[in-house]
């Protein structure tokens, strides 16, 4: 398998985590878990084979070759069976708002054709992106192109930005003696800039710090990992998992090479 990740330079660099491209991806399995991270992503698949996913349902979503993944409060499941050549960008949370009109609620748990929210745009890139021949390429496409669609100007809300900072170590009862706002109005702007409330994205961050100690640790005793992460007990941070997941703590294993939001499917 073939990885290529890049920062892009500021102001981008504010609202994108990192672009990559991936080729050459056949796994020995043909499906696997995608985890929640509170973030979206728009994923371009280069080949002749369109995306292919399936929600916690089975149900299949068979969506193009250019799309985007809305912020999540629930797994889904990625079609692997057949090699890909893919280019994502991962944005930050909240990030894609500065190319997108819509509140990003709308976009919670969804998954929808990139030219719903670019039009012909998104097409226009994706022909770019072939035409390019290295990924180093494609990456300065990429800038060049969203730099073109973003709102100006390119700045966060500072209440939201803050807030995004503070769930991380803090619960949200005392992130919102700071911010200055009723919890209603803030809900709804924090709802309408990252796609989720804020109770929902402090869970988000628990389960990610969880995983991440998962993958961490040599020796794992699951009641230290359960309060470490901010959980009340085990059983607490067992079914927290599982909502997020849709599997136990002890079935999750990342997969080499991919993100640990990418977990192999229990057989």
């Amino acid at each position: 398998m073939i990885l290529h990740t890049y920062v892009p330079q500021m102001p981008l660099s504010m609202f994108i985590e990192s672009f990559w491209y991936m080729k050459g991806y056949h796994p020995s399995h043909s499906r696997e878990l995608a985890l929640p991270d509170g973030s979206v992503e728009v994923v371009i698949n280069l080949g002749e084979e369109q995306n292919r996913l399936f929600n916690r349902e089975n149900k299949e979503l068979l969506l193009g070759h250019t799309i985007i993944c809305g912020p999540h409060v629930d797994c889904f499941v990625i079609d692997t069976a057949k090699e890909a050549t893919i280019l994502g960008i991962h944005f930050k949370p909240g990030g894609i708002r500065m190319f997108m009109k819509e509140p990003l609620f709308e976009l919670l748990n969804t998954h929808i054709s990139l030219d719903t929210f670019w039009g012909a745009r998104a097409n226009e890139l994706r022909d770019e992106l072939l035409a390019a021949r290295t990924p180093e390429v494609m990456f300065r496409v990429l800038e060049r192109r969203l730099l073109s669609f973003a709102s100006l100007p390119m700045e966060r809300n500072p209440s939201v930005d803050y807030a995004l900072k503070e769930l991380r170590q803090s619960r949200v009862s005392k992130v919102m003696e700071h911010i200055g706002m009723s919890h209603r109005r803030f809900n709804q702007l924090f709802k309408a800039e990252i796609g989720m409330t804020p109770k929902q994205f402090h869970r988000i961050y628990r389960f990610q710090e969880a995983m991440r100690m998962i993958g961490n640790s040599d020796t794992i005793i699951w009641t230290d990992i359960a309060l470490a992460c901010g959980y009340y007990d085990q059983a607490h941070f067992i079914k927290d998992f599982q909502a997020f997941s849709g599997i136990n703590p002890s079935d999750y294993r990342s997969i080499s090479g991919r993100h640990h939001n990418h977990a192999a499917l229990p057989s």
